[in-house]
């Protein structure tokens, strides 16, 4: 009778798994824990258990905890600007008011994907520091300029009340995240919707109707 040999897998690290794929989920578990405990009380070890791969895995990857932070804003802020951009050339009008409605419509949608996100900069903020003046001068500040331009365009052209812009940005990206941001609580008012195309539509309309009709200049 011959002997079985059984060969046990690491934890988390299947032998054909795609190093990119490793990598992802490394960065998506990195996101929910830096999210939910800041940099100072995110664990990599609670990490690696929810990307289910082995903790020296991580290591890898990443040099180090704080590698692993930017790393994870570099790929959450990275598809914000790749969702806005591309929102950006898919709408082939020139009318800003236009172009306003459908980057909200965009942001919306793209806060009920990454639920986390409003969390992520709310943590960041907390602990402040390096990590917080990373994510404001590397994407927030140039999101925010790239979100504005259309708005500055249509009060250019009379067509928007004169305000503040920095507050607009700040209602604006407030109210597209925080239904989804806090989920507990938009489930017991709402209901879960995340994943639902054609309710996040009507929130987004809502928002549209709220923000910018009340900017919008009135013809005589």
């Amino acid at each position: 009778m011959t002997e079985t040999k059984t060969t046990k897998s690491r934890v988390g690290r299947p032998v054909n798994a795609k190093p990119e794929f490793q990598r992802e989920n490394i960065l998506r578990a990195a996101l929910a824990e830096f999210s939910h405990n800041g940099f100072a009380g995110a664990s990599v070890r609670t990490i690696a258990q929810e990307a289910g791969v082995a903790h020296g895995l991580i290591r890898h990857y990443f040099q180090s905890k704080d590698e692993l932070f930017r790393s994870a804003a570099d790929y959450l802020f990275g598809q914000i600007q790749e969702s806005l951009l591309k929102s950006a050339k898919l709408d082939s009008s020139s009318d800003p008011v236009q172009q306003l409605q459908f980057q909200i419509r965009s942001f919306v949608h793209l806060s009920a994907k990454l639920p986390y996100m409003a969390a992520f900069l709310m943590q960041a903020g907390l602990n402040g520091g390096e990590h917080f003046s990373y994510v404001i001068e590397k994407y927030v500040k140039p999101l925010q300029e790239l979100s504005l331009a259309p708005f500055r365009e249509a009060v250019a052209q009379g067509l928007m009340v004169d305000f503040e812009p920095d507050f607009l940005f700040l209602i604006t990206t407030h109210a597209a995240t925080a239904p989804f941001a806090n989920s507990p609580v938009k489930n017991a008012v709402l209901g879960d919707y995340s994943a639902d195309a054609a309710k996040i539509d009507r929130y987004a309309d809502t928002l549209i109707s709220i923000l910018l009709h009340g900017c919008l200049k009135r013809k005589d």
